[in-house]
């Protein structure tokens, strides 16, 4: 570990020199009011008043904070924000409010985390490549096939070696990030089916704008197309595209399976949300406050582990039901056909890659 840490200290500080292409996760731009508590905790802006700035509160004042969520209210992420802002109020004695907005009514990925700077909201819930335009180390969490399976995430990512992930991408691009949680793994929903990499060559897909997912399917053959989530249904109605890739239950979340006849389940990456704060935000709180939303996203992220773990399979004859079919691809070419994308792109990042993938 002291090895990976030293390591990981070197290339974060490489990174930093060069210059990052824009990170990103999924996206919604539907404008919906904040989300209601349907346990008390996260509350209407005209219960709160006016929000929390970037300067600490004096003690006694409640802290208003608005936690920005790109996914649709209802859907898991939306439930694991909402659980966060329950623990939250209760670890604090109520000194603490978090008003979640779901549905992307604070504007997308991008605008929410350049917001945390300005005050517009204080926490964003996002996928830690998201913050890739501000440290390369970022992409981590979006190269493909790094983990075996979900045992092996977890092993890595929601443990020490983790942490000091999470650490370092923080203090590099100025953030903070609490309970690092497991999305699932990832899929591709297609209208068109293959089950192996020579039919897939050509495949017209819908992915976000991040270069790590532009660079991972120009090497599996096919042909990416970067484009807003809140586009993709229609693209997919229209054929603009023809599939798109995103974990089993967010896919569902989002009604592909009206616009798509197969999901394939490539498996091809195991990636992490977090809560994220504006470091400068987050250190100027009480340290009382501060341990309080650290034990709080904690508790919540590993409520959606859990969740995630449990229900991916139930999904799965969800999808069948709703008349998909399911494919399991030959992977053995598909992860030898991006093998070398982090020496090839991210040199930077090929050691710690080494390491994680040596974790047992």
């Amino acid at each position: 570990m002291k090895k990976f840490v030293s390591m990981l200290s070197v290339a974060v500080l490489s990174a930093s020199l060069l210059c990052a292409c824009g990170g990103g996760t999924e996206s919604t731009t539907t404008a919906a009011p904040p989300a209601g508590d349907t346990t008390g905790a996260a509350v209407s802006q005209e219960e709160t008043g006016t929000p929390a700035t970037t300067s600490a509160p004096t003690d006694g004042d409640v802290i208003v904070m608005k936690l920005a969520n790109a996914n649709p209210a209802g859907d898991i992420r939306d439930q694991v924000c909402r659980r966060f802002a329950d623990l939250a109020a209760e670890k604090t004695g109520g000194k603490v409010k978090i008003e979640v907005y779901s549905g992307g009514s604070l504007g997308d990925w991008r605008d929410a985390v350049e917001g945390l700077s300005m005050g517009i909201n204080e926490i964003v819930i996002e996928g830690i490549a998201t913050l890739s335009a501000y440290t390369d180390l970022a992409y981590l969490d979006g190269l493909p096939y790094v983990f075996r399976d979900a045992d092996h995430f977890q092993k890595v990512m929601l443990g020490e070696m983790g942490q000091e992930i999470c650490d370092q991408v923080g203090e590099q691009g100025g953030f903070k990030l609490l309970g690092p949680q497991y999305r699932g793994t990832k899929v591709t929903t297609s209208q068109k089916p293959f089950s192996n990499l020579e039919e897939l060559k050509g495949l017209k897909i819908r992915v976000p704008n991040n270069q790590v997912n532009i660079d991972t399917w120009t090497y599996l053959g096919a042909s990416p197309t970067p484009l807003a989530l809140t586009e993709t249904f229609t693209a997919l109605q229209q054929h603009t595209v023809e599939a798109q890739e995103n974990s089993i239950i967010e896919s569902y979340g989002h009604g592909f399976y009206d616009v798509c006849d197969y999901l394939i389940y490539t498996d091809h990456q195991h990636s992490a949300d977090v809560f994220i704060f504006d470091r400068n935000y987050f250190n100027d709180l009480d340290p009382e406050i501060q341990q309080a939303l650290t034990e709080a996203a904690n508790e919540a992220a590993q409520w959606r582990t859990e969740t995630v773990l449990k229900e991916e399979k139930e999904y799965l004859t969800k999808w069948e039901e709703a008349g998909v079919e399911i494919i399991y691809p030959e992977l053995d070419g598909l992860r030898e056909a991006v093998a070398n994308l982090a020496a090839d792109k991210y040199p930077m990042l090929k050691d710690m890659v080494d390491q994680i993938q040596a974790v047992q």
